[in-house]
């Protein structure tokens, strides 16, 4: 009978864990369970504190701002690649490089516009595969420069940040 208790106990505190392990952040403040993880702690704090996702402990609310900042600025680190083209560029090196980036903020733009697509859907599988296919766009734009100038590492940072977030996110769907 006493094993039976003792048993009984253990599978019952082992289901008790297993369910604080599997069920969200009960606080709410499922920052706390992402942000660390991410390539830049500070700006995932500092541009998602405020989410009204946050507070609710609402994953699917917060992934769909997560997606959506991520567009924006791959959109935005797009368009600033394809107006400094437009300026005249004395180093052909530099001048290919950014044609290059070009090309990996179109991919990675649309990309992430697919992935805000199978979000929809609720195919979170291939909304982390095309979030993370963004991010391997603009590491790749990085890659390209000795030292990646300045404007463009600040907006890399966020599409990579954010991309990145949104694949590790949707990933807690599947």
């Amino acid at each position: 009978m006493t094993n039976i208790f003792y048993s009984s106990l253990f599978f019952l505190s082992f289901v008790v864990v297993a369910l604080f392990e599997v069920l969200p952040n009960v606080k709410g403040n499922i920052l706390d369970d992402i942000c660390p993880g991410s390539f830049f702690p500070p700006l995932c704090f500092q541009m998602l504190q405020n989410d009204p996702s946050v507070s609710k402990g609402d994953a699917h609310g917060l992934l769909s701002t997560v997606l959506q900042i991520a567009q924006d600025n791959s959109t935005s680190t797009y368009k600033w690649v394809k107006s400094i083209i437009k300026k005249p560029i004395k180093d052909p090196n530099l001048k290919a490089h950014m044609t290059n980036c070009l090309r990996n903020y179109n991919d990675a733009t649309n990309y992430l516009k697919q992935s805000n697509d199978f979000y929809k859907t609720g195919a979170y599988k291939n909304t982390s595969l095309y979030s993370s296919l963004a991010v391997f766009e603009s590491l790749s734009c990085n890659r390209e420069f000795n030292e990646v100038p300045t404007d463009l590492k600040t907006l890399s940072e966020s599409v990579q940040e954010f991309s990145n977030l949104s694949a590790r996110i949707a990933d807690n769907f599947t």
